[in-house]
Parts: structure tokens; C-alpha cells; sequence
């Protein structure tokens, strides 16, 4: 038995990345896991994948920017596991650009998929978690921790999200509620991406992780950031509440 035996639990922008090592780790602890996403392909591919290791998992397309489309899907998950225990808000889009190339639209669209469709999830999944004690994980990043050039509307929305997690840990103290937050640095396709298209850079861009993994990599998805993930959503940090953990190599040691 895992340690999320008996757990319902809801993974946004799971069909890729960190998500999809996310829904992987809490699978494979026992939880039933409902793994949200914009593009159906990608989230019931995973899905397919974890239920041949004989897990419980559910895909639900889902715009979270969208607050019909995420009641439609909380509805859907109480419907086809009664409960919702957890809820890893890890959707997100991400707008490059600085000061001077970014715009309105820019700093609203990130806004919009980040902030707001954070807030609706951990919105239309409060009634339930209220009755299961739950815990709520959000997603920050070090691009608004430390401050990265280029990323404005993408770090501005980031760190938003920090300074929800801290009010929601207050706000729901009182329904026995945890809420804490992450910030990740994990392989992804976007980091193989940015690996092929600038090789000669690679080593910079490595500099300050303490800890490093084969080939270029960064942290794994499943053991290294989903392992995070399981250990927020299970007994073992019942006394942590609106806190930021880095599960970054250790490069937060740097800033």
C-alpha cells in the first residue's frame, strides 16, 4: 500500500513535464488521480500509461483559464470518486519577453491561465476539500523567486500565486486545510527544446545546481518533483502550512 492509499487527487496540466511526473508519483502511492488538461491526446496518454501499472486515473479536457469548464470537471471527478482529497494546480502558460517587449496582452493572458485559473480550481474544489481535511499544492517558479530577464508576465503571475498560497493557508486554517506551494525545476520537452537549440549554452545554464543529473537533465519529473508533491499531499507534512519548498537542485542557494 502507498502512502495516498484511499486518496482522490486532481493534477492540472498533467499530460506533460512535471505534470505528468506528478500524476505518475501520486499514482504510484496509491492515490486515484484526475489528470486535467487543455489537450485530451496528451493527458489520456498518460493516463493510458499509469493504468498499466494498475492505477485509477481519470482524463478530463479542461480549460482552467475557464471557470464552467472547471466546475464541469470537479463535478465530474466527484461524481466518479465521491471525494477530492488533493488538488496540484501545476497548469500554466508562459509569455517571453522583458519590460520593454511585453505587453498588456501579454501580462493578461499569463494572468488569466496562472492566477485566475489557479484560483479556480482551488474555488470549485474548496467545498470538497473542506469535508476531506485536504491539501491544496500550488506551483510557483524561480523565474519570479529569483527574478529571471525576458519572463516579466510569466514571474509576475508566479510569484501571485505565492502570495495566494500564503493567504489560503490563513484563510483555511480553519477547515484543517494545508495549503503550500512549490517551486520546481524539472525536465521537461521545453528543456529538451531548449537544450537542442542552444548546445553551447547548456553549461551556463546549469551553473548553480548543486545537484545534477545525467546527460543535461534537471530534476526528474516523478522521483524528484512529484516525490515533493506526494510528500505535501501526505501525512508526513500535516504541520507545514503556507510554505514555498524548492525542488530546484539547489540553485535558490544562489539568489
Amino acid at each position: 500500500m502507498g502512502i495516498l492509499e484511499g486518496k482522490v487527487a486532481i493534477v492540472t496540466g498533467g499530460g506533460q513535464g512535471i505534470g505528468e511526473g506528478v500524476v505518475y508519483a501520486l499514482c504510484h502511492e496509491g492515490a486515484k488521480v484526475v489528470n486535467i488538461g487543455r489537450t485530451l491526446s496528451k493527458i489520456e496518454r498518460v493516463v493510458e500509461n499509469i493504468k498499466k501499472d494498475g492505477c485509477d486515473a481519470l482524463a478530463v479536457q479542461c480549460d482552467i483559464s475557464d471557470r464552467a469548464q472547471v466546475d464541469a470537471a470537479i463535478a465530474k471527478t466527484v461524481e466518479t470518486y465521491g471525494k477530492i482529497d488533493i488538488i496540484a494546480n501545476n497548469a500554466m502558460t508562459q509569455t517571453m519577453g522583458g519590460i520593454e517587449d511585453c505587453t498588456e496582452e501579454n501580462m493578461l493572458y499569463d494572468y488569466k491561465n496562472n492566477v485566475l485559473g489557479t484560483f479556480n480550481c482551488v474555488k470549485a474544489c474548496l467545498p470538497y476539500l473542506k469535508e476531506t481535511k485536504g491539501r491544496i499544492i500550488n506551483f510557483a517558479s524561480g523565474s519570479g523567486t529569483h527574478g529571471t530577464p525576458g519572463m516579466i508576465s510569466y514571474a509576475t503571475s508566479k510569484e501571485a500565486i505565492r502570495g495566494m498560497t500564503k493567504v489560503l493557508a490563513i484563510e483555511l486554517s480553519k477547515y484543517e486545510i494545508n495549503v503550500n506551494c512549490i517551486v520546481p525545476t524539472g525536465n521537461s520537452p521545453a528543456w529538451e527544446a531548449t537544450k537542442a537549440k542552444y548546445p553551447d549554452r547548456i553549461d551556463k545554464m546549469l551553473e548553480g545546481y548543486l545537484i545534477r543529473r545525467p546527460n543535461q537533465g534537471l530534476g526528474d519529473p516523478e522521483t524528484d518533483i512529484g516525490g515533493v508533491v506526494v510528500f505535501l499531499a501526505s501525512r508526513y507534512s500535516q504541520y507545514m502550512t503556507g510554505r514555498t519548498l524548492f525542488a530546484d537542485g539547489g540553485k535558490s542557494f544562489f539568489r
